[in-house]
């Protein structure tokens, strides 16, 4: 069981996710947003994976699609991105086979002036989790942005903690990334990498 080795930023968490995962990310990779959400992470990997490059986009709520289809048509980037209607946990049914994943960026918890009660849920998250790390290239990189201050995110934080104290220790290094305004409701940042 590998530790979780814990640190503390003063960047923010959205910030440090992206400078981190950025390091994997090439022209020609293929990333993954298991949380499209309002899009920008969409939009950020999709620029790093340039024109060769391809990013699997996934979320439940078709609003939440419909709004980063047209930012993403703004900025020129669509053509490089697939909008997925479907739960991140069914990525197996859209990756091209072979397929090796460069980047992966999970940003947990509800859409930002959407729904409150359409949330990402533990047993979803972990599965699609499981899902990346078995197709994560040698050099991939893996964030997860876990919100713990509403209802339902506090035990998915457990769920993910403990199902990354479970991976292999000989394989994985996760890491754990605490913002300097660190409470008990407060965002937790995952980095996960191989050895």
């Amino acid at each position: 069981m590998p530790k979780i080795i814990v640190a503390t930023t003063k960047q923010r968490l959205t910030a440090e996710a992206a400078s981190w995962i950025d390091l994997a990310l090439f022209d020609g990779a293929l990333a993954i947003d298991a949380t499209v959400g309002n899009g920008y992470d969409t939009q950020f990997l999709a620029h790093k994976v340039g024109s060769k490059g391809k990013v699997l986009g996934f979320d439940v709520q078709k609003a939440a699609l419909a709004g980063a289809r047209e930012l993403l048509k703004f900025v020129g980037s669509l053509d490089r991105v697939s909008l997925i209607h479907d739960s991140h946990a069914r990525l197996d049914d859209y990756l091209p086979a072979q397929a090796e994943i460069n980047g992966a960026m999970f940003n947990l918890g509800y859409l930002p002036r959407g729904n409150r009660q359409i949330i990402t849920k533990a047993e979803t998250t972990v599965a699609a989790l499981r899902l990346v790390l078995e197709h994560l290239a040698q050099h991939g990189r893996v964030t997860l942005l876990v919100y713990r201050g509403h209802p339902g995110g506090a035990e998915e934080y457990a769920a993910v903690r403990t199902f990354l104290e479970q991976l292999p220790d000989n394989l994985w290094h996760p890491e754990e990334l605490i913002g300097a305004a660190d409470s008990p409701s407060a965002p937790r940042l995952f980095r996960i990498r191989r050895k």
